[in-house]
C-alpha cells in the first residue's frame, strides 16, 4: 500500500524553478533510495515532503499525498501535528540539528510530551527505550548526557531516536551517514534496516552513493538537475539503467570500471 505519493511537485525560488515535476512513491515499508549528485535537489525535495523549506524557497506546485491527505494545502498548525508523529525526519548533520545546551533525553522527550501529552516521568522513560532502541549503551546514563558528550556515531543515532520518538510511519534520512567512518556508516545502515523490520517503517533515504543504495533499498529515483530521471527497482536500475545519468553515476563508482 503506497504510504506517501508525490505528484508533479516544483520547488522555486522567486520565479527560478529549482525542482521540477517530481513523482515519488514510498510504499509501507519500504526503503526508496532518492540519489544523485550534490545539488541535483534531493534535500530540497525532502524538505518540501515535510513542509520544511527556507522562507526564500516555495513550492510552486504539485501535491505530497500522505495516506491520500495532501499536505500541500495543510496550515502550519495542522503540518506541526503530521511532522514527528506521521513523518520523522534524520538530518544531514546532527550536530546543527541537536540542541548543544538541551540534555539529550529532553530533546527525544520534548516531542512525547508536546504531541502525546505524556508526563514528565513517560517521557523520559520513552527517552531511555528509544536510547536503548538506536544501540546507545547505558541508556538510562545517557540520556542525561549533552550532545558534546556522544560521538558523531551517538550523535547520529541520537538524531534518529529524537526522529522516532513518536512512532512515525515514514523516516526520511538525509544522507544520514555523512562524515562517519566506513564502520559506524555501515552500524547506522544496519541500525535503520533493522528499524525497518522491527517497527514496519518506510524510509526515504537519500544519498550520493551507490554502495549505500545496494545495501540497504528496494527501489530508486535518480535526481539530476532538480528532476528525477529514472525511477525503479533496485537491482533493475544497478544492473540496467535505462538512463545516460544513472549510468554515468554507476560507472563513478570505485571500482566501475
Amino acid at each position: 500500500m503506497t504510504l506517501l505519493s508525490a505528484r508533479n511537485l516544483s520547488i522555486a525560488a522567486g520565479q527560478r524553478v529549482l525542482v521540477e515535476d517530481v513523482d515519488l512513491d514510498i510504499r509501507e515499508g519500504e526503503v526508496l533510495g532518492l540519489v544523485g549528485e550534490s545539488g541535483s535537489g534531493k534535500t530540497v525535495t525532502c524538505r518540501a515532503l515535510m513542509r520544511l523549506l527556507p522562507p526564500q524557497l516555495r513550492i510552486a506546485g504539485g501535491s505530497v499525498a500522505l495516506k491520500g491527505r495532501d499536505l500541500v494545502p495543510l496550515s502550519e498548525a495542522e503540518m506541526r501535528k503530521v511532522r514527528g508523529v506521521e513523518i520523522g525526519m534524520i538530518f544531514q548533520n546532527p550536530s546543527s540539528h541537536l540542541d548543544p545546551v538541551m540534555r539529550i533525553g529532553d530533546q527525544i522527550a520534548e516531542s512525547v510530551r508536546y504531541h502525546e501529552g505524556a508526563s514528565p516521568k513517560e517521557a523520559k522513560d520513552r527517552a531511555i527505550d528509544l536510547l536503548r532502541q538506536v544501540g546507545i549503551p547505558d541508556p538510562a546514563q545517557r540520556v542525561g548526557a549533552f550532545p558534546h558528550e556522544f560521538s558523531g556515531g551517538m550523535r547520529q543515532r541520537a538524531m534518529i531516536a529524537v526522529a522516532l520518538a513518536c512512532r512515525p510511519k515514514l523516516l526520511i534520512a538525509d544522507e544520514p551517514t555523512t562524515a562517519l567512518d566506513v564502520t559506524v556508516q555501515a552500524q547506522v545502515l544496519r541500525l535503520l534496516l533493522d528499524l525497518r523490520d522491527r517497527l514496519g517503517l518506510a524510509i526515504l533515504l537519500v544519498t550520493h552513493n551507490l554502495g549505500v543504495v545496494a545495501q540497504t533499498c528496494d527501489s530508486l529515483a535518480v535526481m539530476y538537475a532538480g528532476r528525477v530521471m529514472e525511477r525503479g527497482a533496485k537491482r533493475d536500475l544497478l544492473r540496467t539503467p535505462a538512463h545516460p545519468y544513472t549510468e554515468a553515476l554507476l560507472k563513478c563508482q570505485p571500482g566501475a570500471a
